[in-house]
C-alpha cells in the first residue's frame, strides 16, 4: 500500500505543477483505484456484494422450485451465503474501524469517486449527499453539491481533489455536529452497500445530468460567491439602491445602467429582460444575491475579458459621476416602466385564469353528473341552487339572468368546460366576489353531505350578504351579455 501511497503522492504533485496534464491525471486515477481495490476493507466488501448478489439469485431459484425438496435445497444454499455475506460485511466494518483517519478519508473518497479519476465532481458529490440524506431530491442535491463544490473549488478545475474534499468535510462535520471517523464509516458502509435498485436508479439520474454543463454552472456559482463576499460589490449595490431599501426596483436598475452606459433606451429594455428574468416570484424587485448576477452580466457585456475584480473601481467611478439624466432620457424611463408594470400585470392575469380555469374544470366535473362532457340545464340548475340554497341565496337564479341562454335555445346541447368557464366568471362579476373564493366554496359544496356542508355555509353566509348580493344583481341582471372568444 506505501508504493500506491508514494505514486499518488507524486501525481498529485505532478498536477499541482502542471495541472491538466492528461498523462498525469491518468496515473492518479489508476493509482488511486489500485489503492482502493487493494485495500483489506474493499476486499471484504467485494466478497459481502458477491454473496448477497448469489442470495438473491438463490432466492429466484427456490420461487421458482417445482419440488419441495428443490425448494428447501435452494433455500438453504440462500441462507448460507446470506451468513456469508453479513460475515463479510462484520468483517469490512471491522477493517474500517481499524483504519487510521487519513486512511479512511482516502476510502471515502474513493468510494464517492465513482469513476475513480482522483477528483469528485458535482454529480457524485450530489449522490453522497442523498446517501447521507434520503429525502433528498436529485434535483436538491445538485443544487446543494454546486454550491460545495464551487465553494470548496480553489484551483477553479469544478472538481474536488483530496485536500479540497477535506476541507468540505470539515465543514460538514460541523453542520451536522457528528465526528469524522462516524461519518467516514457510515457512508463508506452506505455507499458499498447501496441496494442494486437504489445504485440502478441513481445511474439513470446521473446520466440524464451533464457533466459539463454542472461544471460551467460550478464555475458560474464561484465567480458569484466571489463577488457577493467582495465588499464593493455592497457599494456598488448601495448606488443602485437610490432610496436605501436593500431592494432595487426596475427604475434603480435601469438608472443604474444608464449611468454605465449612458444609454437609456438599451438599460431599460435591459433592465426589463433582467427582471422578467431574475423575478420569478413577481415581487417586481431584486435582492442582494440577485444583484450578484446581475453585475455578473453587466461584467461580461461591458468587460469583455475582465474580471469583476478587474472592473469594480470603474464601475463605481461611473455610478458616482454620471449623475445627470436628461428630460428625454426621464421620459424614456417613465415610458418602459409603464410598458414593464403593465406587461407584468398581463402576466399575472395569464396566472389567475389559469388558475381560475383549472378550479372551474374540477367544478365542471363534480356538476356533469351524467358524465357525457356537457353541462346541461338540468345540471346547471341542480348545482347552483346547491350554491344558492348553502350561501343563504333565494331563487335569484333566473332573475340573474343565468338561464336566459338555456331559454333562448343558445346551448341546445349543453355547456361545453369553456362555455361553462364564461357564464360562471360572468356569475361571479354579478355577485362581486372573488373567482376563487366562489369556485372553491362550490366545489367543496357539491361533494360534502348535507349536514356538513350546512355546518360549512353558515361561516361564508356572514361574509356574504343578500342584501348586498340583491342590489348588486338587480344592477347588472340586465347587462348579462355571453360572449365565447376562441370557442368553437
Amino acid at each position: 500500500m506505501k508504493d500506491y501511497d508514494s505514486a499518488i503522492k507524486t501525481y498529485r504533485a505532478g498536477l499541482k505543477a502542471c495541472p491538466n496534464v492528461e498523462s498525469l491525471e491518468k496515473g492518479l486515477a489508476s493509482s488511486s483505484r489500485a489503492k482502493s481495490e487493494n485495500s483489506e476493507a474493499h476486499k471484504s466488501g467485494q466478497r459481502a456484494k458477491a454473496a448477497k448478489k448469489a442470495s438473491r439469485n438463490q432466492s429466484k431459484k427456490a420461487n421458482n422450485s417445482d419440488t419441495v425438496s428443490s425448494y428447501v435445497e435452494q433455500k438453504r444454499m440462500e441462507l448460507k451465503l446470506q451468513k456469508a455475506a453479513l460475515d463479510a460485511q462484520l468483517e469490512f466494518i471491522e477493517k474500517l474501524t481499524q483504519m487510521s483517519d487519513e486512511e479512511k478519508l482516502q476510502q471515502l473518497f474513493n468510494v464517492i469517486d465513482d469513476d475513480h479519476n482522483g477528483y469528485i465532481d458535482t454529480k457524485e458529490l450530489a449522490t453522497a449527499l442523498r446517501r447521507r440524506n434520503a429525502n433528498m431530491t436529485f434535483k436538491g442535491s445538485l443544487d446543494k453539491a454546486i454550491d460545495m463544490v464551487a465553494i470548496f473549488d480553489t484551483d477553479g478545475d469544478a472538481r474536488l481533489d483530496l485536500d479540497e474534499f477535506q476541507s468540505f468535510l470539515q465543514v460538514m462535520l460541523k453542520e451536522l455536529d457528528v465526528n469524522f471517523q462516524e461519518f467516514a464509516e457510515y457512508m463508506v458502509f452506505q455507499t458499498t452497500f447501496a441496494p442494486e435498485d437504489e445504485k440502478i436508479k441513481e445511474e439513470e439520474e446521473q446520466a440524464a445530468a451533464d457533466k459539463e454543463v454542472l461544471a460551467q454552472q460550478v464555475k458560474e456559482r464561484g465567480t458569484l460567491l466571489e463577488m457577493l463576499a467582495d465588499p464593493r460589490l455592497g457599494e456598488i449595490f448601495d448606488l443602485f439602491d437610490k432610496k436605501g431599501t436593500k431592494l432595487l426596483t426596475f427604475k434603480d436598475v435601469a438608472i443604474g445602467l444608464y449611468q454605465l452606459t449612458s444609454d437609456m433606451e438599451q438599460s431599460a429594455k435591459t433592465s426589463m429582460e433582467l427582471l422578467l428574468m431574475l423575478d420569478k416570484d413577481d415581487v417586481r424587485t431584486i435582492n442582494y444575491e440577485q444583484f450578484g448576477r446581475l453585475m455578473m452580466g453587466i461584467v461580461a457585456t461591458l468587460g469583455k475579458d475582465k474580471s469583476f475584480d478587474q472592473m469594480a473601481d470603474e464601475l463605481v467611478l461611473a455610478l458616482t459621476t454620471n449623475t445627470t439624466i436628461s428630460e428625454e432620457d426621464k421620459t424614456s424611463l417613465f415610458v418602459a416602466e409603464t410598458v414593464y408594470a403593465d406587461f407584468q400585470a398581463a402576466v399575472r392575469q395569464q396566472h389567475e385564469t389559469a388558475i381560475s380555469f383549472g378550479r372551474l374544470q374540477k367544478l365542471f366535473e363534480l356538476w356533469d353528473t351524467n358524465g357525457d362532457g356537457d353541462i346541461d340545464y338540468d345540471e346547471l340548475v341542480a348545482g347552483l341552487s346547491k350554491y344558492e340554497k348553502s350561501a343563504g341565496l333565494n331563487n335569484n337564479l333566473e332573475a340573474a339572468g343565468v338561464l336566459d341562454a338555456f331559454n333562448n335555445k343558445q346551448f341546445d346541447e349543453g355547456l361545453k368546460p369553456q362555455e361553462f368557464a364564461a357564464v360562471m366568471q360572468q356569475y361571479t362579476n354579478t355577485f362581486g366576489i372573488d373567482l376563487h373564493q366562489l369556485i372553491d366554496f362550490m366545489c367543496l359544496v357539491s361533494v360534502l353531505p348535507e349536514d356538513r356542508a350546512e355546518q360549512y355555509a353558515a361561516a361564508y353566509r356572514e361574509t356574504f350578504s343578500s342584501d348586498n348580493v340583491n342590489h348588486q344583481m338587480h344592477g347588472q341582471a340586465s347587462n348579462w351579455n355571453y360572449e365565447f372568444v376562441g370557442v368553437e
